[in-house]
This record gives C-alpha cells, sequence and structure tokens, in this order.
C-alpha cells in the first residue's frame, strides 16, 4: 500500500525542481539477476552463497561489496575468483533477462514533460549504468548521470546524492530521489533531499520508511506524489 506524508492542499509552486534515480532495483530490476548471478559464479566454484549474503549488497557498491564477502570467507583470492564469474554470469543474463520496473518509463516521460531536471545516481560504475539503460532504452532521458566512480564514498553516505543535486543545479530540498534500498534512502535523506522509497526485495526498516517523504507502490504513483509536495 502506498503511504505518504501529509502534505498541503492548496495551490503554490512546486517545491522539487529535480527528481534523481537509483538505478538497480529501482528503475531496473538487477537485484534479482544479481542475486542469480553471484549463486551461479559461486556454484561454479564450488561455493555456497546465500540469499542473505547477497541481500547485504543491494544498495552498495562493489568496494563495499567485496569487503563483506572478504570477511564472509576470509579470503581475498576468492572473493576476486567469484565475482570474476560472477561478471560473466550478470552480462550473459543482461542480455536476455533485464526488465523495467514496473512504471519505470511512464514515470520518467511524465517527469520530463512536466519540466522536472531529471536525474541519474547509481552505485553501479558507468559502463554498468549505460549497459543496463541502454538495453531497456531509459539512458538518454537522463540529463545529468552520476556514478560510482564520481564518489569517494559508496551509500549511506549522502556524497553521491549531495554531487548529483549539484551537477542538477538544484539545493538538495529541491530535489526528490527516488529509491528502492535502506541504503540509498538513508543516503537521500541525509543528503537533505526528499525521499520517494519503491521497495524492492528487501523491505524498508520502519525508521528509515519514517524518513522517507513517501513510500509508494509502484513508480505509476511518483509523479502525483512528486507534484503534491509544497
Amino acid at each position: 500500500m502506498t503511504v505518504t506524508k501529509a502534505v498541503q492542499a492548496d495551490e503554490g509552486t512546486d517545491m522539487i525542481k529535480a527528481v534523481i534515480f537509483d538505478m538497480d532495483g529501482t528503475l531496473v530490476d538487477t537485484e534479482r539477476l544479481d542475486v542469480r548471478a553471484w549463486k551461479v559464479g559461486a556454484a561454479e566454484l564450488g561455493i555456497a552463497i546465500d540469499d542473505a549474503l547477497v541481500h547485504q549488497f543491494i544498495g552498495r557498491s562493489m568496494p563495499d561489496v567485496r569487503d563483506i564477502l572478504e570477511e564472509h570467507y576470509g579470503s581475498r583470492e576468492i572473493v576476486e575468483t567469484v565475482e570474476a564469474h560472477y561478471r560473466d554470469a550478470l552480462d550473459e543474463m543482461v542480455k536476455t533477462d533485464l526488465e523495467l520496473k514496473a512504471g519505470a518509463a511512464e514515470c520518467l516521460d511524465e517527469l520530463l514533460a512536466a519540466g522536472y531536471h531529471v536525474g541519474l545516481a547509481t552505485s553501479s560504475r558507468r559502463v554498468a549504468a549505460e549497459r543496463n539503460l541502454k538495453t531497456v532504452g531509459l539512458f538518454d532521458r537522463f540529463e545529468t548521470v552520476t556514478c560510482n566512480e564520481d564518489t569517494l564514498n559508496g551509500k549511506p553516505d549522502p556524497e553521491i546524492y549531495l554531487l548529483a543535486c549539484d551537477r542538477a543545479g538544484f539545493a538538495p530540498e529541491e530535489c526528490a530521489v527516488v529509491e528502492d534500498s535502506r541504503n540509498g534512502c538513508v543516503s537521500g535523506i541525509t543528503a537533505g533531499c526528499h525521499v520517494f522509497a519503491v521497495p524492492d526485495i528487501v523491505p524498508l526498516p520502519q525508521d528509515v520508511a519514517d524518513g522517507c517523504e513517501a513510500v509508494l507502490d509502484t513508480l505509476f504513483d511518483l509523479t502525483a506524489a512528486v507534484r503534491a509536495v509544497r
């Protein structure tokens, strides 16, 4: 069920000028492919990897993922080998199985038509962002793109959203962030943005949900929620 904070009903100037999207699990259904690819990559080496471990990767940069795996397996060499097999498996899956999240294309078109700046802020590297978004036909819709290599600190640090706001040319309080994960939402909230969550695989903790402007069922609900903020 969609949950939103109370907003003023009177007419006025839109507070939000820019909408900045996360990619994985928000616009494209990569999280489920990631789970499959990590399991395939590990299985090829005879190594077990379960859902609980892979779910810790959601909303994190690859350096953070490597650290989690190294702590779990106790070997950087194992991590590097599993990662190489994971990447090969994911590359193949993206070619045939990558899908948009419900309402992704529609809400981007609505926001652009309404005059909002539309940006991207992803923990993925630019090569992966371009590959994924070009595969589903969305890459050209973004006016600004901020990726993992543009920052020193990954989500939940606010750095990536502060940079994305700066590139968009608006203050954080004039920007909406659209996220699916705990780490992404915390990043946007800490940056001072209005955060709209569309949870994916892992439900949001209640304290994080409480800090969001709205928790939505799908991206079909996003444009109206953004316009309601005064």
